[in-house]
Formats: structure tokens, C-alpha cells, sequence
């Protein structure tokens, strides 16, 4: 969709996808995710758009502890099913699978609180190339005013959070301001809900997103 009026934009560059979420255990990550999605969005934790929970043998060439991997993994499917097993990779050019796999579950929101109780209670996890375990937690939203609850008007886009909960958990993250310039308002507006936010909010991934003189695409220039 085309911008109909300017807005300003919190995204980070494609070289940099993720930042981390503050708060080092899963819980406590958790908890700081769990307040900024409830005093600053029209969104609902318990509701959010998609979840997937992916564990991962460990690679092949790693010596630390690799049966951990297998236990977790294990562990998983118990509670969760048997998933969706594939190779992490293929060898170019003979395309043979790699001995490392990756098993998937997509689950619903009625398992979101089961999984992420699983997670906490698996800490602390070991340092592998890949996993070994990571829940992945869409959400897409409005902003509100943390102070009356109101969502603020004229925003043309929604708002999102693509969450990993894992040992290193960490965020891609697009927020869309209903704001036609940095002005004092808008700066009030970031002031009011800082204390909330899950992670480094950092200004120089700010943007002011408008349509270009045709109208056939959005333009971003730094603030």
C-alpha cells in the first residue's frame, strides 16, 4: 500500500535483521515483551499471529555435549508431537542432506503459554551453532497511548513484532508512527512509551516513509 501522508518509521537496515530483547532469561524477556505489547499495542499476548517452535540436532562437528541436543529435542516431541524433520542444509554440489536437522512444529495460541513454560524451565541451554530450541512469535498491531489506551489515529500501517525466545532471544521489529514529521508531539508520544520497549531503541533506525512524486512507491529518508 502506497502512503497516503507521511509517517515515521522504527526498522532496521536488511544488512541488520534482529536486535536483541533486553532482559537475558527467557522469563524475564518474556515479561518485558509481555508490557510493551499490553500498554503500548492494540494486540493481545495470548492472541498472537503465528507460532513456531524449532529445535535442532547438533551439528556434526561440534564436540560440546552434543546429546543435549537429542534430549531436547526429545523432550519436545513428548509434549509437543512428533513435528517436521528436515535437513538444516544440502552439500553443494552433490546435494546430500546434512547429518544436522531441524524439527518443526507449528503450534496454535492455546499452546503459547505450555511452550513458553517449556523454554523457561529447559535454561540454561548450551551454545551451538544453530538452537538448540527457539520459539519464533508473530504479532502484528496498532499503537496506543500508554497513558489513556487509546490507539492513535491515522495510522495506515500496521505495526510488528517477529519475537525468537531462545538462549540469545531477539526481535525484527517494525513500528509505524501515525506522525507526518519528527515534531515535538511525536517525540512526546516516544518519550511516553521508551520504558516499555523490549529493546535498544535506537534513533538512527528511524525513518520518515513517504510516496514518491508518481505515486507508485513509498521513499524513506533519514530523520
Amino acid at each position: 500500500m502506497i502512503a497516503q501522508r507521511p509517517y515515521v518509521i522504527y526498522k532496521l537496515p536488511v544488512s541488520r535483521t534482529t536486535q536483541a530483547l533486553t532482559g537475558g532469561k527467557i522469563e524475564k524477556v518474556w515479561k518485558n515483551v509481555t508490557l510493551f505489547l499490553t500498554a503500548c499495542t492494540t494486540t493481545k499476548v495470548n492472541e498472537p499471529r503465528n507460532i513456531y517452535l524449532t529445535a535442532y540436532t547438533a551439528d556434526e562437528d561440534h564436540g560440546e555435549t552434543p546429546e543435549l541436543a537429542d534430549v531436547i529435542l526429545e523432550n519436545a516431541k513428548n509434549i509437543f508431537g512428533t513435528g517436521e524433520t528436515q535437513p538444516v542444509s544440502y552439500l553443494y554440489p552433490a546435494n546430500i542432506p546434512s547429518k544436522q536437522t531441524r524439527t518443526e512444529w507449528q503450534l496454535t495460541a492455546q499452546d503459547l503459554e505450555k511452550a513458553i513454560k517449556y523454554l523457561i524451565d529447559g535454561q540454561p541451554y548450551p551454545k551451538y551453532n544453530l538452537g538448540p530450541i527457539e520459539l519464533i512469535i508473530s504479532y502484528d498491531f496498532k499503537l496506543i497511548d500508554p497513558i489513556s489506551g487509546v490507539e492513535l489515529p491515522n495510522q495506515q500501517y500496521d505495526s510488528s513484532f517477529l519475537i525468537w525466545l531462545t538462549k540469545s532471544s531477539c526481535v525484527s521489529v517494525s513500528l509505524c508512527f501515525p506522525f507526518t514529521e519528527p515534531n515535538q508531539e511525536f517525540w512526546n508520544y516516544i518519550n511516553s512509551i521508551k520504558n516499555f520497549i523490549p529493546f535498544k531503541f535506537d534513533n538512527k533506525f528511524l525513518r520518515v516513509g513517504r510516496s514518491n512524486k508518481k505515486g507508485t512507491a513509498n521513499m524513506f529518508s533519514k530523520l
